[in-house]
């Protein structure tokens, strides 16, 4: 692949799909409440792995609503990043100079693995940990 070329990572319905489907049992066992808040943020996130994107381009990783770029993460700016539950992605933890972001996996995860590998690799904690793991083993 090709870091100077403006790629948009498609919309994952894994997370919001399952947190929806947990209402459906929650309610069956009549937690009304658990399975109303369920609901909705299945709802909530669905709409916004439809309406959000992340977009990685030569200097940053953009946030897009609809055709406008909200938030821009230029890539001079980040300290390290990280994909929690590697098997199954379902957050992505980055730090930059301005703060540190949990962002809810509402995009394929193994696109935006391979977008942050390719452009961010050296930043990656849990490559790090690992190297450092195998490298002070005698």
């Amino acid at each position: 692949m090709d870091s100077g070329k403006r790629v948009v990572v498609t919309p994952g319905l894994g997370l919001p799909s399952v947190v929806l489907l947990l209402s459906v049992p929650l309610y069956l066992t009549k937690l009304l409440i658990a399975s109303f808040v369920a609901a909705v943020l299945g709802a909530f996130l669905m709409f916004q792995s439809w309406w959000v994107r992340l977009v990685f381009t030569p200097e940053a990783m953009e946030l897009e609503n609809g055709w406008a770029v909200v938030r821009r993460f230029p890539y001079e700016d980040w300290r390290s990043w990280r994909l929690l539950w590697k098997r199954v992605p379902v957050l992505l933890y980055f730090r930059e100079v301005n703060g540190i972001h949990i962002v809810p996996m509402i995009v394929d995860g193994q696109k935006l693995g391979e977008q942050l590998e390719q452009r961010l690799g050296h930043l990656n904690v849990a490559a790090s940990r690992s190297a450092d793991a195998t490298t002070s083993r005698p």
